[in-house]
């Protein structure tokens, strides 16, 4: 990077140091196939209670969804995994003037990492053995216009383990914060073109982390 800003100091208006699009996890404590095996033993869950049991918590995160975008007023809608999902939601939100709150939820069919079980012996009581596994499962995106974030969202995969992402974008942030501070800039996509004054800038962006 440093060789290419001499190349082109020239050319260059400014270089600005910061974080781009941001992705946070959570996860619950059940990622290993023994801690799920663990987790099922408690919960008393056996060869006959097992599947159904899986098949209705997925299906009751679906409809709590569901109900929230009922709730607000806001679509919810299964979207092929081909398709632009912030592009589409950005659109409906500037359709219905929406500056702050929920969207849309999308449901999108995609491979997760999930487990599978297998009872090496006859028995409705027999503990499960559990490992973990590639599939592909249905997955909730919940998309928010935030006031200082602009759109950002919330992506829930409905099988076991269950991991949940959150998604921001730090050059959205930026770009609303140098806007309410009178700072005048040219943005294309995601990409700074120019920043009147690229000292305020990089203050602005080094304060993200602290946030």
């Amino acid at each position: 990077m440093k060789e290419f800003i001499r190349k082109y100091e020239a050319r260059i208006h400014g270089v600005l140091s910061c974080f781009d699009r941001v992705i946070f996890r959570g996860y619950l404590p059940i990622m290993s196939g023994w801690a799920m095996a663990e987790f099922l033993y408690r919960l008393n869950q056996n060869r006959s209670s097992l599947r159904p049991f899986l098949l209705q918590n997925s299906e009751r995160v679906k409809n709590h969804a569901m109900a929230m975008a009922k709730q607000y007023g806001r679509p919810f809608q299964y979207l092929a995994s081909n398709i632009d999902k912030d592009a589409a939601a950005q659109q409906l939100a500037q359709r219905d003037g929406i500056q702050h709150g929920l969207v849309c939820i999308y449901s999108i069919l995609e491979p997760c990492r999930t487990f599978s079980f297998v009872f090496n012996k006859p028995g409705p009581d027999q503990r499960p053995f559990v490992r973990s596994a590639k599939r592909k499962c249905l997955h909730l995106y919940f998309y928010f216009m935030d006031r200082h974030f602009g759109l950002v969202h919330v992506r829930i995969q409905t099988w076991f383990p269950m991991p949940i992402q959150i998604y921001l974008n730090c050059h959205e942030w930026l770009a609303r914060k140098l806007a309410a501070n009178g700072v005048r800039y040219t943005k294309h996509d995601n990409v700074f073109l120019w920043i009147d004054d690229m000292a305020r800038a990089q203050k602005f962006a080094d304060r993200f982390a602290n946030l």
